[in-house]
C-alpha cells in the first residue's frame, strides 16, 4: 500500500470524504465558524491585559466581562424566539457587521461604558467560542443540512475548523503583539491592532454571506413536500424507525445504550415519538416531551458553565501573566499547539460516540478536562501549571460535537433552534456568575482558588448527566 493510499484512508476513516461531498452550504457554515473564531481568539488573547493597560483594576474588568455576557444573554434571549424568522442569511450577516463596529470601536475609543456597548453589540468574546449569541442558529443550520447518519461528523468537522481559527489567531495575535513590544509601541497601541483586525474578519464574514443560498434557511412546515414531491426535509432529527441507519446516531448498539432521543419521548410523551416532524403549538416553546429534556440538559449544564465562566480564556492568560509573568508570545504559541491537537481531536469524538455511545462519551472527555481544571493551580511550578493548562484545552471540546447531535435529535427541528438559544442562554449565565467571581477571587488575591472551585462544578455536570441520561447496558 502506497503513501496516497495510507493518506487517503486515513482521510475517509476521519470523514473527510463525506466533509467534500456535502452541500456548498454545509461547506460555508463550518467555514463562517472558522472565521468568526478567528477573530474571538485574538480580542480573547488580550482582552483582560488591554483593559488592564487603560487603567481598570481586576474588579473592572470582572464587571466589565460579566456586562458584556449580559448583553450577549439579552441577544441570544431575542434571537432564540426570531432567529429563524430573521433568516440564517440576514443574521449572519448581521452578526458580521456588528463585529466589524464592535472592532472599530474598541481601537479608537477608551470610555469604560462606551467599550462595554461595543463588546456587547460586536460581541467582543472574553471567553473565544464558548459565548456566541449567533450560534445557536448556526447549529440548527448545521443539523438541517446534515444527515443522521453524518450529524456528528459535520459538527465534529464543525467544532475542529472552529478551534483551528482560535488556535491560528491565538499564535498571530501572541506574535503579533510581541514583535510591535520589540518595535516600541506602548501596550495599548499593539493591542489596539488586533481589534482593527477584528473588524477586518467581521467584513470577511459579511461577504461570505453573500455565498450563501436558501437552502440554510428553515422552511415552512408542509412548504418541503411541496418543493421536494413529498420527501421530508433530511437532518439531523432522530427516525421512530430503529433502522440501522438511524441508530448510530445516539450510539445505541446492542453492547452500549445511551439515553436516545427516542427515549427521551418516550418517558414524557408517545405523541412526539410518533410525529417527530410534527410543529409543536406554537403557543408554547416545546412540546411536553422536549421541554422535560431540556430542562434536564439545563440545569446540568448551568454548573459546567459557571465553571467555565470561572475558568474562561482571558482570565486564564492574565493569571500566567500575574501569577507566573508568562508573556503573551509564549502564551499565544502554547495555546496554538493546543488548540491544532484539540481541533484533530475533536473527530475522535465520532468513531468513539459510534463505539461507546454519545452520552458515555460527553461524560467520559468532559470528566478528563474537568480533573486538569481543578490542578491548573495547584503546581508550584510554572511549566507544569502552564502543561496542565495546554492539556485543559486540548480536552475542552471533544465532547462538543456528540453533545450538539444528542440536542438537535432529542427535538423536531422546529424546536431545534429554540433548544440551541435556552443552551446558549444557560451558558451565559452561567459563565455571567462565573466570571464576576474570578473577578472577586482575583481581587482577593485568590485567583487560584477559582480554578479549584470551576473544576468541581464541572465535575458535578457530569454526573447529572450520567444520571438523568444514562442508562443501564442491555
Amino acid at each position: 500500500m502506497n503513501l496516497f493510499s495510507i493518506f487517503s484512508k486515513f482521510l475517509s476513516s476521519i470523514g473527510a470524504d463525506k466533509v467534500w461531498h456535502s452541500s456548498l452550504g454545509l461547506k460555508l457554515l463550518i467555514l463562517l465558524r472558522m472565521i468568526r473564531l478567528l477573530g474571538y481568539g485574538g480580542t480573547t488573547l488580550v482582552l483582560a491585559l488591554y483593559l488592564h493597560s487603560l487603567g481598570f483594576d481586576d474588579y473592572d474588568v470582572g464587571l466589565f466581562m460579566t456586562l458584556t455576557l449580559i448583553g450577549d444573554l439579552l441577544i441570544s434571549f431575542g434571537l432564540t424566539y426570531i432567529g429563524d424568522g430573521m433568516g440564517f442569511r440576514r443574521t449572519a450577516a448581521m452578526g458580521g457587521a456588528l463585529m466589524c463596529g464592535s472592532g472599530v470601536a474598541f481601537a479608537f475609543l477608551e470610555n469604560y461604558w462606551l467599550l462595554l456597548l461595543a463588546s456587547i453589540v460586536g460581541v467582543i468574546n472574553p471567553s473565544a467560542n464558548e459565548i456566541d449569541p449567533f450560534k445557536a442558529i448556526e447549529e440548527s443550520a448545521v443539523a438541517r443540512l446534515s444527515t443522521s447518519e453524518d450529524c456528528n461528523l459535520m459538527f465534529a468537522w464543525w467544532s475542529m475548523l472552529g478551534m483551528l481559527g482560535t488556535a491560528a489567531s491565538n499564535l498571530l495575535t501572541g506574535l503579533l503583539v510581541d514583535f510591535m513590544y520589540d518595535s516600541g509601541f506602548d501596550v495599548e497601541d499593539a493591542h489596539r491592532v488586533v481589534f482593527v483586525g477584528y473588524a477586518g474578519i467581521g467584513l470577511v464574514k459579511v461577504l461570505l454571506c453573500l455565498f450563501l443560498s436558501s437552502e440554510v434557511e428553515i422552511k415552512p412546515h408542509g412548504k418541503e413536500e411541496e418543493e421536494g414531491g413529498g420527501a421530508p426535509e433530511i437532518n439531523c432529527q432522530h427516525s421512530t424507525a430503529t433502522t440501522p441507519e438511524s441508530e448510530p446516531l445516539l450510539g445505541d448498539n446492542s453492547s452500549h445504550s445511551t439515553y436516545s432521543a427516542t427515549t427521551i419521548n418516550s418517558e414524557t410523551s408517545s405523541t412526539h415519538a410518533k410525529t417527530p416532524s410534527s410543529p409543536p403549538d406554537r403557543r408554547h416553546m416545546f412540546t411536553p416531551a422536549s421541554f422535560t429534556f431540556v430542562w434536564k440538559l439545563s440545569l446540568a449544564m448551568l454548573f459546567d458553565f459557571i465553571g467555565s465562566g470561572l475558568a474562561q480564556i482571558s482570565w486564564m492568560v492574565y493569571f500566567f501573566a500575574r501569577e507566573y509573568d508568562v508573556a503573551e508570545g509564549t502564551l499565544g504559541s502554547a495555546t496554538f499547539v493546543a488548540g491544532i491537537i484539540s481541533s484533530v481531536l475533536n473527530l475522535v469524538s465520532w468513531p468513539l460516540s459510534k463505539a461507546i455511545g454519545q452520552v458515555p462519551t460527553m461524560v467520559l472527555c468532559h470528566t478528563v478536562n474537568s480533573v486538569s481544571l481543578l490542578m491548573v493551580s495547584v503546581p508550584a511550578s510554572k511549566y507544569i501549571a502552564l502543561a496542565l493548562f495546554v492539556f485543559r484545552i486540548v480536552t475542552r471540546e471533544i465532547d462538543n460535537a456528540p453533545r450538539q447531535a444528542f440536542i438537535s435529535a432529542a427535538v423536531s427541528a422546529e424546536e431545534r433552534t429554540s433548544a440551541m438559544g435556552v443552551v446558549n442562554i444557560v451558558k451565559t449565565v452561567g459563565s455571567c456568575a462565573g466570571m464576576y467571581a474570578t473577578g472577586v477571587f482575583a481581587g482577593l488575591d485568590k485567583f487560584w482558588l477559582a480554578f479549584v472551585v470551576a473544576g468541581c462544578l464541572k465535575l458535578v455536570y457530569n454526573i447529572l448527566i450520567a444520571a438523568f441520561f444514562w442508562r443501564n447496558t442491555r
